[in-house]
């Protein structure tokens, strides 16, 4: 299920419509396919994902570009340079299913 974010955020998570790719940072929590579904080979912003979030999606998405994806572990800190600013994120293991890291 796609989460609705406040209009206005540069980053997108779990969703893949059309006005969400033209975000410029893009956040998959787990392969889950009602988190990956609409992920297409156009896709050309970074994916912050796990790595085994990434193994399973590029299983079944096999035309994505294995360099679009950024690796954040659990518990991990990552700052996203943005032209509008700079940001943290966090990925907290959720304990939903293997690989899942909320931010």
């Amino acid at each position: 299920m796609p989460i609705e974010m406040p209009k206005g955020l540069p980053f997108s998570v779990d969703t893949w419509t059309s006005s969400s790719k033209r975000k410029r940072h893009h956040f998959l929590t787990h392969a889950h396919k009602d988190h990956s579904f609409g992920i297409s080979s156009h896709f050309s912003f970074p994916i912050y994902s796990t790595l085994l979030t990434k193994s399973l999606v590029l299983q079944h998405y096999p035309q994505l570009d294995d360099s679009l994806f950024v690796e954040i572990e659990i518990g991990q800190s990552v700052v996203v340079d943005d032209p509008d600013g700079a940001f943290t994120v966090t990925a907290f293991d959720a304990n939903h299913c293997p690989g899942i890291g909320f931010v």
